[in-house]
């Protein structure tokens, strides 16, 4: 599974696959001040989630991390989260790798992890009519 962003200034981000690497929106080097116009998520299955248009974006993980054993822990992802807000609603895109289900939401700004603020946003382009669909 990997994610391209699309900036305003044309460059394309093309992350690797963050099932098994870092998934990169806090390493990935691009200037915080451009703004993003489109991200694509493209599933394992070859569909794929696009959001475009959004005042801001975000993305974050929930993972969970096993103690002891003979190889120690290790950390594990479980759901990835792709979020973009307009005017005071986040639609966030599910992705649980557990369960295999993609769930879409729609919810109130600053509510949108299990009805808390997440951190991390991007900006997106004003002006512009959100838009997201699975392909």
């Amino acid at each position: 599974m990997i994610y391209k962003i699309i900036f305003d200034d044309g460059i394309v981000y093309e992350s690797p696959d963050i099932r098994s690497n870092d998934p990169g929106w806090a390493s990935e080097d691009r200037a915080k001040l451009v703004g993003i116009r489109k991200i694509s998520i493209i599933l394992p299955n070859k569909q794929i989630i696009v959001l475009k248009g959004f005042e801001k974006y975000n993305f974050f993980v929930e993972a969970v991390q096993s103690f002891g054993g003979i190889n120690g822990g290790g950390v594990r992802i479980e759901v990835f989260y792709f979020c973009g807000v307009w005017r005071g609603c986040v639609v966030s895109w599910e992705i649980n790798c557990k369960t295999q289900q993609i769930i879409k939401k729609l919810v109130k700004a600053g509510e949108e992890y299990y009805g808390t603020a997440t951190r991390g946003w991007r900006m997106g382009l004003m002006g512009q009519k959100p838009y997201t669909k699975m392909v």
